[in-house]
This record gives structure tokens, sequence and C-alpha cells, in this order.
């Protein structure tokens, strides 16, 4: 299919980009929320650039021009206002996960420097905690809280009326304006500088291949870079109404009262939207096989260019609300098996790659033109290759161009290793095919090489049995090398859930392996297989830490 490409609007930086999209979409909400009665608020451009220009001001009364500030909570009207009125003429932003332990949070305030923090109403003890450990901090501002003799009070300086030159301000669009601490599943976090012109470059990069519609739902936690360029950056350029899923607790009621035309996920939303159409059809007459049967009604009619999809799943996409008409997934692969479920309910369900260091977008699907199992293609902002390919064309994935970071804060060595003549070297492994789609195959440093120089790509095989053997819920493959042996074999640690319902699943996996086994080559069949008792331990993007297994 033809990739139909929207023109680049090329932002100068975050405030300009603001100041259009309130020209431009000033009569729509920029944001709504939902407020403790069950209503939906909305909030207009004016009312956020007024918030965000006040706060500015307030911060440069306090002495943090050019300094690094750090914020941390869910995502809020104030985190937003924070975040931008840092970027927009104050200094830059430090987003912190707001998962991680004290110490964790104060070893990040340490090591970004950061002058000032601005935290949510449930942190005020975790700050207090961490105090004496980080003697840089000279400011505490709570979001929601009255001031006190540890902290400010945002709303305190938002009201007051003094002018600091906040709006004049200039803007360099190519130096650091954010510091986000990336959440490895291999190790030790690093610090990732993004700039203004990187991360207009990413959104706009996903603004030229999707068409989103007129109002999201940002779900996904707002310090991930994921969340933050295209969930918020991207929508407020294009107009669409941001609505805040304020808990996970309200996610399906959410769904229902915002009623959104696209969400950005993660694989494990998506799997729990498909358990939340699974339980509604078993409820109705004739249940999952009467389901299925209208499934499979509906793909012949499709086949003769007949469209009965809106009629048929209604109840579906009530569900959701009932607009909704795009998903778009990251952080992790995605089962094809899905792809195509969503789509014969008419909803499009596309993935797209990125890494925090590219701001985060490398190459995306389109509404228009996608390809199952792919990442789409390259965003118009970068150049992707291939370096090392093997006799498959499979090697490490660069990427060159304008969303790529400036380096690694104060990791000289770091940045060196992942920056060589201008490109930077992504540790992931993949190939492009013939029509420029981008496809995953895993994490260099995972890559097992087994005594007959066989390379394997555990990623693959994951993912192959994933889809063979429903009742695997997780998996790692991995090569222990045991003593007295010369040869790794392959094994693999699952999880499969708790209850009746794994006690069933461990009598028939034994069979269901080896029939998967049959499936694959000689070489990237599983040897040896362990049942784990709980989940893996997980990233806060909730990717599995395979270092650990």
């Amino acid at each position: 299919m033809h990739q139909k490409v929207t023109p680049l609007k090329k932002e100068k930086n975050l405030r300009s980009m603001l100041f259009h999209a309130h020209s431009s979409y000033g009569n729509r909400d920029m944001l709504r929320i939902r407020t403790e009665d069950r209503q939906v608020k909305g909030i207009k451009h004016e009312t956020f650039m007024r918030d965000m220009n006040a706060f500015g001001n307030a911060l440069l009364g306090l002495g943090l021009a050019g300094k690094k500030i750090a914020v941390i909570g869910p995502t809020s009207y104030e985190w937003l206002v924070s975040y931008f009125s840092v970027v927009c003429g104050v200094g830059a932003i430090v987003p912190i996960d707001k998962e991680l332990q004290d110490d964790e949070i104060a070893g990040i305030l340490r090591e970004s420097e950061a002058e000032c923090v601005i935290f949510a109403d449930e942190y005020p003890d975790t700050m207090k905690n961490i105090r004496s450990s980080v003697q840089g901090v000279r400011h505490y501002i709570n979001m929601n809280g009255r001031p006190d003799a540890f902290s400010e009070s945002f709303y305190g300086l938002t009201g007051q009326k003094a002018q600091y030159g906040y709006e004049e301000r200039e803007i360099g669009e190519t130096e650091m304006c954010a510091l986000l601490f990336t959440s490895g599943t291999t190790g030790k976090s690093k610090g990732v500088m993004l700039t203004h012109k990187s991360i207009l470059a990413a959104a706009e990069g996903g603004l030229a291949y999707l068409e989103i519609g007129k109002v999201c739902l940002s779900v996904l936690p707002v310090h991930h870079s994921f969340e933050c360029t295209h969930g918020i950056v991207m929508m407020i350029e294009n107009g669409t109404t941001i609505c805040i899923n304020n808990s996970l607790r309200y996610f399906a009621d959410n769904l229902k009262l915002f009623r959104p035309d696209a969400v950005f996920l993660v694989p494990l939303f998506i799997e729990r939207l498909e358990y939340m159409i699974r339980k509604e059809e078993r409820q109705k007459e004739g249940g999952e096989e009467a389901f299925m049967a209208l499934l499979q009604k509906s793909r012949k009619e499709l086949s003769r260019g007949e469209d009965n999809r809106p009629e048929y799943f209604a109840g579906v996409r009530e569900l959701f609300g009932g607009n909704l008409s795009l998903l778009l997934c990251g952080g992790a692969p995605l089962s094809k098996r899905l792809m195509k479920l969503f789509r014969e309910l008419g909803i499009l369900l596309v993935t797209g790659y990125g890494i925090t260091e590219c701001s985060p977008l490398v190459s995306v699907n389109g509404n228009r033109a996608f390809k199952d199992g792919s990442v789409g293609r390259p965003i118009p902002c970068c150049e992707v290759k291939i370096a090392e390919k093997d006799e498959n064309g499979e090697g490490e994935i660069l990427v060159r161009g304008e969303n790529v970071m400036l380096g690694y804060y104060k990791d000289e060595a770091a940045t060196s290793k992942a920056l060589q003549d201008g490109w930077f070297r992504t540790g992931d492994l993949g190939h492009i095919d013939s029509e420029g789609y981008l496809f995953i195959t895993g994490r260099k440093k995972n890559l097992i090489v087994l005594s007959n120089g066989k390379n394997i790509y555990p990623e693959e095989i994951e993912d192959f049995i994933r889809q063979r053997i429903p009742s695997i819920l997780e998996i790692v493959v991995y090569a222990p090398l045991e003593e007295g042996m010369n040869e790794r074999v392959l094994a693999a640690e699952v999880y499969l859930g708790g209850g009746p319902e794994r006690a069933l699943a461990e009598k028939t996996l034994a069979q269901e392996l080896a029939e998967v086994n049959r499936a694959l080559p000689v070489f990237k069949r599983i040897q040896k297989i362990h049942v784990r008792d709980t989940e893996f331990e997980k990233t806060t993007k909730k990717s599995i830490k395979r270092f650990l297994v």
C-alpha cells in the first residue's frame, strides 16, 4: 500500500508549537479531565498557556533560570503545565518515574543536578525522606498541596502576577530541554538529553503517517518519552483533545466517558482490551462461538468488498466509547493475531518502533499503509540502516536524523559508544524488507550464539511460542551453559498465571511444547522448560528485566 505522508509543519520550538495550536484550535478543548463526580471538565488552550506563563515567571523568580527542574507524579493538568513551563522558557525538565523507590528518585536528582522538584500530592513523605541526600535541591513545589515550611504551592505560584520576562526568554532549539533517565531491561539507566528539535521531529514524524482524530485518551505514564512526545506533544500539534486517564482502575470506564478516537498503548493494555471483548461476548447468547462465527461471516463479506463491521460489532465498539478507530502500540512486540482481530472489528491496531534516545519515534505503520509483523517505515526526519548484516539481512539497527538525542548526560564514554559517525547504534536487531518496512528481531545484548555458530534471536522464538501456546502469559528464552557441558542448549522460563488455570496449563505444556518444537528448526528448539510461580520482574514500562533471568 502507498504510504500517505502529511507535509511537516516544522515547528521551531515547543513554545511556538503551543502558540500555533492556540491560534488554530483555540475553539476546541486542549485537555479534558474527569472530575470526582464523573463529569468531564474541558480546559482551553488559553487557560493552559496563561497558567504556563504564570508558573514560568514564578520559577524564574525563584532563581531557576537555566537550571534543571524535576517533576514526578501521574499524568495531570499540573504535571503538563510544569513540563511546558520549564521547557518553554526556564531550563531543562527531568521527568522522574513515579514508581521508583525513594533511593532511586534521590539518585536521579543527584545525577541530573536538579535544583527544584515539582511533585504530586502523593510524594511529600518521599521528598522529606530523601531531602538530606539531595543537597542540590533548593526548592520543593507541591502540585496540589498548600505551602508549608517544607514546600511551596503550585497554585500559589501560578496565582502570582510578578513578571520576570518569561515569555521573552530565548529558546535554544538544539540545546537540552529534557533529561530522561532510561529504565533499562539490561541494567543501569542513563540520562538521555533531548532537545526541542528532536522532540518535535519525532512528533511531526508520527503525524506524517497517522490520522489520529479529534479526541485521544492519555493512558501511559507521562514521564515516558512515548507518551510525552506522542500522547501529548503530537496531539497538541494536531489539535487533538487530550483526555487524561486519571487512574488505571478507571481505564475501562474512562473509555466510555471520554469516547476517544485514538489511544496509544503497550501490549499489556491491548491484551486487556481483548479480555474485555471476550468477557462481554461470553455473556451474550451463543457466547464466544457465536462471536467467532460472526467474525468468520464478516471476513467473507469483506473479501467481496462488503463491510458490515459497524453493524456487527457495534456492541464491541461501545465498550471503548463507540468512536475508537485507532490503537497505536509500542514498547514491546505485539502478536499479529491481535492486529488482525482488532482490524476485523473495525479498529485499526498498528505498531511503531521507538527508543528514548530517538525522542522516541523511529518508524511507524500508518492508517493507510501498514504491514503486520513490521514496525512500519522510518519517519521522514530520519534515516535507518542495518549494520553488520548476516546472511539473512539481519543486523543492528542504526538511526541518523533530527530525532536523535544529543548524547548521554555527563557520560562521554557511553555517548561515544552509542553515537558513531553520526549514527545512533540502537542495540536492537532487525532487517528492512524490499518495501522499506522495518522488522525488529531482538536486542543485540540478548543475541545467543550457539557453539555451531548459529545466531538465535530469543524474542523471535518467544513470540513464536506465545502465539501457539496461549496459556503461556510470559516467557524468556535463554541458553545456560551448565557445568560439565560443552554446548549451550535453549531453555525457556515461563509464567502461566495462578489459580486452577495454571494446573491445567501445566498438564498440557510438555505436549504443546513438543508440537511447537516440531515446527521449529532443530537448532531453535527448546530443550528445557521451567515454570515459575510469579511474574517476571519488570521495568515500569512493563518490559521484563531479562538480565535477572
